[in-house]
């Protein structure tokens, strides 16, 4: 799981004084006994902040389109169904550029990656909790597929699913494949048009980034859900396909664990070929990390291995 991988943004260096201002009205100077940088994560600038009896995440976003208001009231709505982090605060500030930061509660807790590199074994019961999650989750309803404002409502209409995997292929993405892998993204996504399309007639809320760097665990139990800036109103067959990316960590009877648990939990239908159509859906994220502007070949050989594993199912 996105392990080494380079950073989309750089990070951001902050001194104690500057961290001290964000935290004006939550923290005194004094109450500040440690200030840690955070190493994953691609995006955002991380800090972990401690106290003598709290520890705080320290968020800083670098550019406009990490659109976080949307957090404060999603968080909100599901606190109390799901794991998630309190928020003390998002704004802006001077000090880090005129740049959005957001100041979190800490969950005690370590990343599936982390735990996993650790020698740690996914089960049914944890395959079982993520499912029951996944289902909470995907029972709010939309009427469209879109991205949402400050106050979850659809702000932009999106094109049909089938639509996105011709527009998101740039001349990045084809260097970055060859032809050969371009031209079989096409041709599979042609002969699955009805099912890519038959998704966009029931959007739900997905998380967008249901990977394992934003899901965390302790003693083998999910206790939090992290970074909902991709959040949405979607394809629940996004997040299911974000979740299984890495199918050397599961294996037919999770599947078919984690089938059973979200079907039990979730009024949301999946198909017969769900798994397949959320390596399908999944492949459009997949095509367009890899088209991203700079340089990070680690990062993209990791996802072409993916995308090649993904088209070989069809």
């Amino acid at each position: 799981m996105e392990h080494n991988w380079e950073r989309t943004l750089p990070f951001l260096k902050l001194d104690n004084i500057k961290i001290n201002k964000l935290f004006k009205g939550i923290l005194e100077e004094k109450d500040i006994i440690n200030i840690v940088p955070v190493e994953e994560g691609c995006r955002t600038t991380n800090y972990i902040i401690k106290t003598k009896n709290a520890k705080y995440i320290l968020k800083v976003f670098f550019n406009k389109e990490q659109d976080y208001k949307k957090d404060i009231k999603l968080l909100n709505i599901l606190k109390d169904e799901i794991p998630v982090q309190r928020i003390y605060r998002v704004d802006t500030d001077l000090e880090i550029g005129n740049r959005e930061y957001a100041i979190y509660e800490y969950i005690e807790g370590k990343t599936i990656g982390q735990c996993l590199r650790e020698g740690y074994f996914m089960d049914e019961k944890f395959v079982k909790e993520v499912a029951r999650i996944l289902a909470k989750i995907h029972s709010y309803k939309f009427n469209k597929v879109g991205f949402l404002d400050a106050d979850l409502h659809i702000k932009e209409e999106l094109e049909p699913l089938n639509l996105w995997y011709e527009r998101v292929i740039g001349e990045r993405v084809r260097k970055r494949l060859g032809n050969d892998i371009v031209n079989k993204i096409k041709q599979v996504v042609k002969q699955n048009e009805k099912n890519l399309l038959d998704l966009d007639k029931d959007s739900r809320l997905v998380h967008g980034d249901f990977q394992g760097t934003n899901i965390l665990i302790n003693k083998g139990i999910v206790c939090g859900i992290l970074d909902w800036e991709f959040a949405m109103a979607g394809h629940p067959l996004e997040d299911i396909g974000q979740f299984f990316r890495y199918e050397e960590y599961f294996n037919n009877n999770l599947v078919r664990a984690f089938e059973e648990e979200y079907t039990k939990m979730s009024d949301y239908t999946l198909s017969d070929n769900w798994y397949n159509i959320s390596k399908l859906r999944d492949l459009v994220n997949l095509i367009q990390l890899i088209g991203e502007r700079d340089e990070m070949p680690t990062k993209y050989a990791n996802i072409k291995t993916i995308i090649e594993k993904n088209l070989s199912r069809f």
